[in-house]
């Protein structure tokens, strides 16, 4: 017998089947034209931006050999002995151990005719030498003299520096030498050589975290281009060319970087994508299986019963056609009703948890804010005052450096049970506003009273002696806690009681932690505590 394809299940299946074949031929047209093309330039940003970070820490350091050779030519002692007048100026600075605390290769002092005044560096056996201009055995610096005269012959006297690809990979900074008492015209120039050396290197790799290395080549028009290659579905190398002298030289950035980037987006896409063909496949398996057998007539039921639930105020009775079956429509349905039972309950809860600080379990800033207007408020009403506590960890930061974030977190919990333990109040609140630092609203409390309460924590911390072996403050743990209090007649900006008691925060660490200050929000004169 033919089958009839006016029935709805065999139409549903043409329909989806259909609907199927454009959906994974559309995917595959998404991957391939628009999801694979954001992740190869994701990539190539992300290569982009670690040149560039390793360009801000080459430039960083020749700002370092800027304020340095600045240092040395804006010396007077520079200047007199530039000039003539100060022999012992080379014995009393210019000597090997000067160059190696200062990490230099090189340093050429020019006269005012631009002539060699002195050369102190080390030679290509890298022997120290110092001498008088170009004379033996300081003849090996004659090409950085040639490179440094020729640079003065642009009028610019401003400080400068440079990358050096020849005779060896180095960063160079030049000043004119100033008498630093008074105006006077330029005594000569200064020239420092810092190589780029392997340690340096080493240096440069860990301050950045990226595996790179720099090379010299000669210049071209695309030098300045980035260039990137992927050698594996793990690695790639960037590339990217930086001005240097002579102008003949580049100096190139090479650089191994890792793919997680784009090779977890590629699996995430895969992820998606598979699960996506499959809900797709068993979406059709069901759905016609649903059709033949018992899914449209309740399906419409339970339709329509939830249609009743969204518009009606009270939610009706399941139909209970739906509650007595024994597959999965009747779970359904009952799961369903228990979920409208149970979604208030659950919203309560999530409230809750939005409320309160995963780690300490103490109020978090979200809920001490509500309370803390909810509290001016009510003090409105009643004349009573309003005192807030804000608690910060003295040199906690010290205290994670030493014994690490785990035990940083215990802390945290000790300090957090302490606090709910002497505050405990039913209208008193005790919250964690950040890192190390905590507020404590007290409604209808004085701010002598909110004092004492400040007082007695601290004891009590102080007490529960907590080992901190790197505070310079005291050999346990302690806190600098700011008090104020406001009088809601003369004070309606909830904000400004917390700033008041940062303010006396503030105060407390400025005269040396492990104290107490507190401020009258409304009122410009503070207490000590």
């Amino acid at each position: 017998m033919t089958p009839s394809f006016s029935s709805l299940s065999h139409r549903f299946f043409l329909a989806l089947g259909g609907v199927l074949c454009l959906a994974l031929l559309a995917l595959v047209l998404v991957a391939r034209y628009q999801i694979m093309p954001i992740l190869l330039e994701d990539e190539e940003q992300y290569a982009s931006s670690e040149l560039d970070r390793i360009e801000r820490g080459i430039g960083s350091e020749l700002n370092h050999m800027r304020r340095l050779v600045e240092d040395w030519a804006f010396w007077d002692d520079t200047y007199d002995f530039v000039q003539g007048e100060r022999p012992e100026y080379v014995d009393s600075n210019l000597y090997e151990s000067t160059l190696e605390t200062l990490d230099l290769d090189l340093m050429i002092f020019l006269d005012a005719h631009n002539q060699p005044s002195w050369v102190v560096g080390y030679n290509d056996d890298g022997d120290f030498t110092s001498c008088p201009g170009k004379a033996s055995p300081c003849d090996w610096a004659d090409t950085y003299i040639d490179f440094l005269q020729a640079r003065l012959e642009s009028d610019n006297e401003e400080p400068q520096t440079w990358l050096l690809a020849k005779p060896e990979l180095a960063m160079a900074a030049m000043s004119s030498i100033y008498q630093s008492r008074e105006e006077s015209p330029s005594a000569g120039w200064l020239l420092m050589v810092r190589p780029l050396s392997t340690p340096w290197l080493e240096q440069l790799r860990d301050t950045t975290g990226i595996d790179l290395n720099l090379t010299s080549i000669a210049h071209d028009n695309d030098g300045a281009r980035d260039h990137l290659e992927r050698i594996s579905a793990n690695r790639m190398t960037a590339s990217r060319a930086v001005e240097a002298m002579p102008d003949d030289q580049l100096i190139l950035i090479d650089t191994l970087l890792p793919r997680q980037r784009y090779q977890a987006s590629l699996e995430t896409f895969r992820f998606a994508l598979y699960w996506t063909i499959g809900v797709l496949v068993v979406t059709l398996l069901v759905v016609l299986w649903l059709l033949e057998r018992i899914v449209l007539a309740p399906i419409r039921q339970f339709s329509h019963f939830t249609q009743r639930v969204h518009h009606d105020a009270i939610p009706p009775p399941m139909p209970a056609t739906l509650l007595q079956r024994r597959d999965e429509i009747g779970t359904l349905a009952q799961e369903f009703r228990n979920l409208l039972d149970h979604q208030q309950q659950q919203s309560a809860l999530l409230l809750e948890l939005s409320q309160h600080d995963s780690l300490t379990g103490l109020a978090n800033r979200r809920l001490f804010d509500e309370r803390l207007e909810k509290a001016m408020h009510m003090a409105q009403a009643s004349g009573h005052e309003v005192s807030a506590l804000m608690i910060d960890i003295d040199h906690f930061k010290l205290y994670n450096d030493h014994y690490g974030h785990l035990a940083g977190d215990e802390c945290l919990i000790a300090l957090a049970e302490c606090m709910s333990s002497h505050l405990g109040r039913q209208d008193y609140l005790v919250a964690r506003t950040g890192g190390e630092e905590f507020s404590v609203l007290l409604p209808d409390t004085s701010l002598e009273a909110a004092i004492d309460h400040g007082e007695a924590l601290r004891l009590a911390i102080q007490e529960r002696a907590l080992p901190h072996a790197t505070s310079p403050t005291a050999t346990s743990v302690t806190v600098s806690i700011g008090v104020a209090s406001c009088h809601p007649s003369a004070l309606n900006d909830p904000t400004a009681l917390m700033k008041a008691a940062d303010q006396a925060l503030y105060e407390a660490k400025g005269q040396g932690r492990n104290r107490i200050q507190a401020q009258q929000a409304n009122r410009e004169e503070s207490l000590d505590a």
